[in-house]
């Protein structure tokens, strides 16, 4: 009885300790594009985490943020990616970041160099830069895209053109930095409602023969979100894998797709 009392009364202790201690801290840059949003809505319904969000505007979170005062007091910091000092109070605390950060096609290529590659070299040196910061409990997790296997990628309105050299070279940066990380390549991102396809991993452009090559951006943001905060050695592999979907019955289990992500050779027996 006595050792069936010293048991209930641990569970009960760790139980408090669970309520009292204080929630993850997560920063999604590039939160108020449409994948970052949609990410940013999914991430706030886990009472457990503190999610901030990287905005370039404090007007356009408030649009499609529904913050307030849209200030740190909400989780809401004002940047750029291309300017390292703005980084450093958004990262401070900070151990799991979501990239969701992208240039537009129309940019200068110069301006897409320092969003997409110059941009995340910035987030991921302010997150390992921070006061006693530990690796270790790190982890990053990039939305890239297919279609980096072409050596002269087609201009939009096809595909990304020079936009894909620079996310493979910020894919190559972030799997050599030290950090745990996940690197997310979707097919031709859609705006319809996630939950509703199978969903398909693979690597080297392959499925860029499904058709048509589109997924959700609600389900790659469901994807990025279970990468970043998967609570076991198999969640949180490091990973670098294309994403697509079809037609079919939906994908509900996202640890099971992560797995699948993985080299044969890397899965769990």
């Amino acid at each position: 009885m006595r050792r069936i009392l010293l048991v209930l009364a641990l569970a009960g202790a760790l139980a408090r300790d669970a309520r009292d201690a204080p929630p993850t801290s997560v920063l999604i840059t590039g939160a108020t594009g449409r994948t970052g949003r949609a990410l940013y809505k999914h991430l706030k319904e886990d009472t457990s985490l503190a999610v901030r969000a990287f905005v370039t505007s404090a007007e356009k979170a408030r649009t499609v943020l529904n913050c307030s005062a849209c200030d740190a007091s909400e989780g809401i910091y004002v940047g750029n990616v291309t300017q390292p000092a703005t980084l450093a109070p958004a990262v401070a605390g900070v151990n799991l970041v979501a990239i969701a950060v992208g240039a537009s096609v129309g940019m200068p290529t110069s301006l897409q160099k320092a969003i997409e590659f110059d941009g995340v070299q910035n987030t991921v040196a302010a997150l390992a830069s921070q006061p006693n910061a530990d690796l270790s409990r790190m982890r990053v997790v990039f939305c890239s895209s297919m279609g980096t296997t072409q050596h002269d990628p087609p201009p939009p309105p096809r595909e990304g053109g020079s936009l894909l050299f620079w996310k493979l070279q910020a894919e190559a940066f972030l799997l050599a930095s030290g950090i745990s990380s996940a690197v997310i390549k979707p097919c031709g991102l859609v705006d319809t409602p996630g939950g509703k396809r199978t969903l398909l991993v693979g690597h080297d452009d392959t499925l860029l023969s499904t058709s048509p090559p589109i997924v959700p951006r609600a389900d790659v943001a469901r994807l990025m979100a279970r990468a970043l905060i998967g609570t076991d050695a198999d969640d949180r592999a490091t990973l670098r894998f294309d994403l697509c979907s079809k037609a079919g019955p939906p994908t509900a289990d996202l640890d099971a797709l992560l797995r699948a992500a993985q080299y044969s050779w890397a899965r769990p027996a």
